[in-house]
This record gives C-alpha cells, structure tokens and sequence, in this order.
C-alpha cells in the first residue's frame, strides 16, 4: 500500500509576522514580533535592575542595546536539547523538582521511622 500524502494550510496559516521598518525609518536586518517582545521585555527587566551598583555604572548602550540584544539572540535563535531555552528551562526545573521514586506514576511516601535505601 502506498503512502497517503496529506497536505495542510499550517504553514499558510502560521507565519511569522515580521517587522520591515518603524515608521519611515528602514531596520537593518527584519525582526519578527517575538523578537520584539523579547528584547522589550529584556530592556524592561534592564531597567528594574540598574539601581544594582554594578549594573548602573555600565554604559546606557550596553545597558539597554547590547544586552538585551544578545539575550534576545539566545533566547530566539539557540536551541538547547532540540528546544528553545525557555521551554528547556522549564522542563529542567519541572524535572529538578519532581519526585524521584514513582510508584504507579504516584511518588513514594516515607513511612516513620524506616529508611528507603540510598540508590
């Protein structure tokens, strides 16, 4: 039996809205809406961090161009695990802080006054 070939709209339906230019002025190279949002999210955090003496001293253009740009790169272009890092960072942490005896799906209770064995 030959393969049934399906052919969907996801793509159609799911592209990625991307930013040409900001009002008359030409961007450099075209940023994408989730790109956006993360760098003015990472700004915001900037500027509720730079009270931190160390963080204040540096330099406005560092402060509030090449660290959130860096970080928005990270964030929207690496992949950790095959996942981007948020989605990695979570599971970490769901993982980190799960039970690590399971029976039936359900985690080991300790009973009074016995040891489980190390292992």
């Amino acid at each position: 039996m030959s393969k049934a070939r399906i052919r969907t709209y996801r793509q159609v339906w799911q592209q990625e809205h991307v930013i040409y230019q900001i009002e008359r002025v030409r961007l450099p190279f075209p940023v994408s809406l989730r790109q956006a949002g993360v760098f003015a999210m990472t700004a915001i955090a900037m500027v509720i961090i730079s009270r931190v003496p160390g963080i204040g001293r540096l330099s406005p253009v560092i402060r509030f161009l090449l660290v959130p740009g860096a970080i928005t790169w990270f964030l929207t272009r690496q992949r950790l695990d095959g996942k981007p890092p948020l989605r990695w960072l979570v599971s970490w942490m769901a993982y980190v802080f799960s039970p690590k005896r399971l029976s039936r799906f359900q985690p080991l209770k300790r009973r009074a006054g016995r040891r489980q064995p190390k292992g």
